[in-house]
């Protein structure tokens, strides 16, 4: 519905235009171009690098946000000190790893080392002390208790309960 409103309102204008005088139609051209050429003006600008002082504004800003800094701390401290806070805290928050993913990567690595181990090891059995995120929803793997401890072989019950003459 919307397009075709879009359609309609630009079929009555190219019908409009049909209908106007000369001058009419230059002075509509000359609307167009220099918006035409405002529009160019303004993506040459938006295009161009921020200068130093928007630069710097910028680092503050960061600053403030991400390390805690205050306006005062930052105010008497030059371009380039500023630049060096900057690149620092970058690096910092970069480097940053969150916990879960070390116990991640720790148990993917202790679970290769688990499958090289002799397999008569109870380490090798148990796999790692620490628990992943990936584990972390295992369920219960105990039996239910029942009367018999172990599980017992129904052939070798019938062959003791029928004795063989």
């Amino acid at each position: 519905m919307m397009v075709a409103d879009c359609e309609l309102a630009a079929r009555l204008q190219e019908e409009d235009i049909g209908e106007l005088s000369i001058e009419e139609k230059s002075r509509l051209f000359m609307n167009k171009r220099k918006k035409h050429f405002v529009r160019l003006r303004a993506k040459k600008i938006r295009s161009k690098p921020p200068t130093k002082a928007q630069k710097r504004n910028q680092m503050c800003t960061y600053l403030k946000n991400m390390a805690k800094y205050k306006h005062n701390q930052l105010k008497s401290k030059s371009f380039e000190e500023i630049q060096m806070l900057f690149n620092n805290t970058r690096k910092w928050i970069e480097a940053f790893v969150l916990m879960d993913i070390e116990l991640v990567k720790d148990s993917e690595k202790s679970s290769e080392g688990s499958e090289k181990a002799v397999e008569g090891s109870e380490k090798a059995k148990k796999g790692s002390s620490k628990r992943a995120g990936s584990n972390l929803e295992q369920g219960d793997t105990k039996r239910p208790r029942t009367g018999m401890s172990t599980p017992i072989d129904l052939s070798n019950v019938l062959a003791l309960a029928i004795p063989s003459n």
